[in-house]
């Protein structure tokens, strides 16, 4: 694709119009498209979501479609679980430079399949101390409203690149994870490591959890809802959020929201976890009751 002077000018102005720096290329699935920064209201400090006593004043997933929360996992615990995870490759895959890993060549096997090293992360204690860590559970209690949420015992771990063959497409969660209860079920998922829009940062579809209706004769047979992120927007007239998100900082979704990933534009790889929390046992997907692998076609 090649552009002209006035098409640079015009697309600078978009991006100027989406509050998002010239120069900054959002670009998804191969093409481009424009994403606001998400607003203030939907994130909230660790701490200050803890100390909330009413209900009422908890954020609300099934209003906000997202939440960002700061400040919830420590450098020093991000850059053990990427060492242990990038160790975990033996074949010159990756290579660490100046306490930064970066990604040299593809691994033999598709991503978490076969002798594919992730879904062995997976098992390990560093992985499984952070998961399964009260401050985790803690946040999932506030935003589901319940007493004892419940950890789904199939975690899933991605990581990507400039090398890798594609982003993570439009999509909602509850097409992959079955419940009655949608809202009683909420995605975690958790940056390890860089994860803004040069690295595949996930973005939203502002209010796309309100128009379920509209949406349902959109998915695919592969799940997906489009690979084109502006047609889609501009269909539903909505835009795309896009958090701002630190290292450190993780975000809750509802299962109904549509979200995707930026392509990545860094040889440094974004390394992410996915869980899911439901506020009671019964709202759990049962075919989700197995240890996540790559091609277990969920």
């Amino acid at each position: 694709m090649s552009f002209t002077d006035s098409d640079f000018r015009r697309m600078k102005e978009q991006l100027k119009r989406y509050n998002v720096p010239a120069g900054d290329s959002l670009k998804a699935s191969g093409k481009y498209f424009n994403a606001e920064i998400a607003s203030e209201v939907h994130s909230i400090n660790y701490q200050k979501l803890l100390d909330i006593d009413s209900d009422n004043e908890l954020p609300s997933i099934s209003d906000l479609g997202f939440i960002v929360l700061k400040k919830v996992i420590s450098k020093e615990t991000v850059s053990e679980l990427r060492d242990t995870y990038f160790n975990l490759f033996s074949n010159g895959e990756y290579k660490k430079e100046d306490d930064n890993w970066i990604h040299i060549k593809n691994h033999v096997d598709p991503h978490g399949c076969n002798n594919h090293p992730a879904k062995n992360f997976v098992e390990t204690d560093a992985f499984n101390k952070l998961a399964k860590s009260e401050r985790i559970f803690n946040i999932a209690n506030k935003i589901l409203r319940a007493n004892s949420s419940v950890l789904s015992p199939r975690m899933i771990v991605r990581s990507f690149s400039i090398l890798s063959k594609r982003c993570t497409y439009a999509h909602r969660d509850k097409e992959y994870f079955k419940t009655i209860n949608p809202f009683n079920v909420a995605t975690c998922w958790i940056p390890l490591g860089p994860a803004d829009e040069k690295h595949g940062q996930l973005i939203y579809l502002a209010d796309s959890h309100k128009k379920e209706n509209q949406i349902d004769d959109l998915v695919t047979d592969e799940r997906i809802i489009s690979k084109d992120l502006a047609k889609l927007a501009d269909n539903l007239h909505t835009t795309w959020l896009r958090p701002i998100i630190e290292e450190g900082d993780i975000i809750f979704h509802c299962l109904k929201n549509i979200h995707a990933s930026f392509d990545s534009s860094s040889y440094t790889p974004r390394l992410s976890i996915d869980l899911r929390f439901a506020a009671r046992e019964d709202d759990l997907d049962v075919s989700w009751s197995n240890s996540w692998r790559g091609d277990d076609g969920l």
